[in-house]
């Protein structure tokens, strides 16, 4: 059973009348959907209000099959301004004072017995100054305790910018939970955004040195790579027709981790990388993952049925 904790929102998506659409979003959250659709016990752990995107929130989770194990909230839910360009990616505006899923303290993790629990997953705006106290907290808590850790970095610089949060201030704080982490997502951007300048898998391969045992590295359209201290692989990326790019890294890394767990790879990531043919197959498993999302608008994650099917008939 993985417990995931960040944030769970609201994108108020513009359509092409110039109007909203509200659809259910935030990194951990997508995460803990796509990864009980691809067959694992998935618990999310942040408060969702008791407002009616709070509502909507709750019902897509537990639709997905994951369960939410936190409280209700009397705050309203955190929204975010979603705007494509023409290839589908998104830019976000973010609102972020006073929300429901930061309503949060170690009193909701003290509820939970490390013992049950197989994988902690965070990221995002977890990471973001003061709320990436809590997460670094729990992350070492459920690591000494025999849990794999996962994280995907994806930084969110103006959300820091606009809390007052000095970007060395959130750098920091990302590189201290990559160092709690046993398997670590990182983009090209969120590399320059930690700072590294070298290319995008030399950087990457860098932050081997801080202690996770495996680095994802997604690249977008230009595909992505699995890096170990003994092995590293490129996957392409599937060449789809794009709706928009909204959930896709999130759908890619449960589809990784969710490869990884089937064929009995994963419990092995606390003292060692996978082989390589591992790491190509789960590689390529979740970029299949995020070929079926980029088709569909919004966050839609397949199952694993479903991501098995489209592999097997070449997409």
């Amino acid at each position: 059973m993985f417990l995931i904790a960040g944030e769970a929102l609201i994108d108020m998506v513009v359509t092409p009348e110039g109007t909203y659409r509200p659809v259910p979003g935030g990194a951990p959250f997508n995460f803990a959907r796509a990864l009980a659709l691809q067959g694992l016990g998935a618990r999310y752990l942040n408060p969702f209000s008791d407002d009616a995107f709070g509502i909507l929130l709750k019902s897509t989770l537990e639709a997905a099959g994951a369960e939410h194990v936190g409280r209700i909230s009397h705050r309203p839910t955190s929204l975010a301004l979603v705007a494509t360009n023409d290839q589908g990616h998104p830019h976000y505006s973010f609102y972020r004072a006073g929300v429901a899923d930061r309503d949060f303290d170690h009193a909701a993790l003290a509820r939970f017995d490390a013992m049950m629990v197989s994988g902690f997953h965070t990221g995002a705006l977890a990471l973001v100054p003061p709320d990436d106290e809590l997460v670094l907290t729990a992350a070492r808590r459920f690591r000494a305790r025999g849990a794999l850790c996962t994280l995907d970095v994806n930084m969110r610089p103006q959300v820091a910018s606009s809390q007052g949060i000095d970007i060395s201030r959130y750098r920091e704080a990302a590189l201290e939970m990559i160092a709690c982490a046993d398997v670590v997502k990182v983009s090209d951007e969120d590399l320059a955004n930690l700072g590294y300048e070298d290319k995008p898998e030399v950087s990457a391969r860098a932050l081997l040195s801080r202690g996770p045992k495996l680095v994802v590295l997604t690249l977008g359209p230009d595909g992505a790579w699995a890096i170990s201290q003994d092995n590293q692989t490129f996957q392409a990326a599937y060449r789809v027709k794009i709706v928009d790019t909204v959930g896709a890294g999130d759908c890619f890394y449960a589809g990784f981790i969710a490869w990884l767990h089937h064929q009995g790879a994963l419990a092995e990531l606390r003292n060692r990388a996978p082989a390589l043919p591992a790491l190509e197959k789960a590689l390529a498993h979740a970029t299949v993952c995020a070929a079926i999302n980029i088709t569909r608008q919004g966050c839609q994650p397949p199952t694993w049925e479903e991501a098995q099917r489209w592999q097997g008939r070449g997409g």
